[in-house]
């Protein structure tokens, strides 16, 4: 997708790719089709701002700001004032654009497989939907390759408690006790257990305040509700906290190529251990656009990897590559473990080192 302007960026490490262009139109086709699963970014001409409102674009000797054309829209003219927008045009039929964006072309409208069914037309501002036709089903949490049949009925000692759709297959369970053995769980064994645990707490709190001057039973009482909410939260805790605050440097000395060497080398650790299904709400909490979310897919179909390699490729464009940033990021989400696991994986390697042993 070929965008319209140049925009600043931070500093990034690795050479740039546009300033290796010799001149000449082959090489600069090159360039372009580099792809991006090697973790060398590609210099685009224009990039999106954070606040997702304006993009930059080159006018005359200067860079100036753009609004975003809405959502179904593209640019087919930047603006030449500061903080305007340009021409907008309607994306034409069998494309699309979800969000505001600064793209200059549409993106082109996904189509049903032979195995599933069109439930929503794409629109200008809406891809197509699809779903796997009547009798197959796809999970949700798995690329959907193809559509799987559906079991048609359950063992013997089994009943059907959900029938097959689109994205689940036949699920079978236990047939539950007679509506006799229900009646009485619901108006005997039930109150018994109430009453059981009212009588267990009205006991330890008259004990508590039994040893109230002495302080035993309202310590150990502590003790035991912390011990038992917790678990062996403790544990975990601090096998985890060691990595948690840790922040990550390059070696210091190293070249430009060695660090698109261990730039390529991260991503792949990041693409491993982040879950899927939790991969695209790490890239939005980035500040990787919807779009970009979506052009990612569409241009590597399939095929997940390469999918999260192009949205971190995004971001790398974006951002550049701020490892740190990344790994807070999925500690906010509550992703403790996939950031350690990174953490620990790129120190192990030698690709990043701690900051104290960097300054030692």
């Amino acid at each position: 997708m070929a965008p319209v302007g140049a925009a600043p960026r931070p500093v990034t490490p690795g050479l740039d790719p546009m300033a290796m262009i010799t001149g000449t139109r082959f090489s600069l086709l090159l360039l372009m089709l580099l792809p991006c699963t090697i973790g060398l970014p590609t210099k685009t001409e224009r990039l999106i701002s954070e606040n997702d409102k304006y993009y930059w674009v080159q006018h005359r000797n200067n860079q100036i700001r753009c609004l975003l054309c809405p959502a179904g829209t593209f640019v087919e003219e930047s603006c030449t004032i500061q903080d305007t927008r340009g021409t907008c045009k309607m994306c034409p039929e069998g494309t699309y654009i979800a969000f505001a964006s600064g793209l200059s072309e549409c993106l082109a409208c996904s189509r049903c497989r032979h195995d599933q069914e069109e439930i929503f037309s794409c629109s200008s501002t809406k891809n197509t939907v699809c779903r796997c036709k009547k009798g197959t089903f796809c999970p949700p949490d798995q690329p959907c390759e193809i559509c799987m049949p559906c079991t048609t009925s359950c063992p013997e000692d089994k009943v059907i408690q959900e029938p097959c759709n689109s994205t689940s297959d036949l699920m079978c369970t236990t047939p539950g006790p007679p509506s006799g053995t229900l009646d009485i769980l619901k108006h005997v064994i039930v109150p018994l257990v109430v009453i059981f645990v009212l009588l267990i707490i009205i006991i330890t709190v008259y004990m508590l305040l039994k040893r109230r001057n002495h302080g035993t039973g309202s310590k150990f009482f502590v003790k035991l509700t912390v011990h038992l909410c917790k678990g062996n939260k403790d544990e975990d805790a601090e096998l985890i906290s060691p990595l948690r605050n840790v922040t990550l440097n390059f070696k210091e000395g190293i070249d430009s190529n060695t660090k698109d060497e261990i730039i390529a080398k991260s991503c792949a650790i990041i693409v491993r251990e982040v879950p899927i299904r939790q991969f695209e709400m790490l890239m939005l909490h980035l500040r990787v656009s919807h779009n970009e979310i979506d052009k990612a897919k569409i241009e590597n179909p399939g095929n997940v990897n390469n999918q999260c390699n192009a949205m971190l490729q995004a971001w790398y464009q974006k951002r550049g590559f701020e490892i740190n940033n990344l790994l807070k990021t999925l500690q906010d989400l509550h992703m403790e473990k996939a950031a350690c696991d990174i953490t620990e994986q790129l120190i192990r390697d030698e690709l990043f080192v701690p900051q104290e042993q960097n300054n030692a």
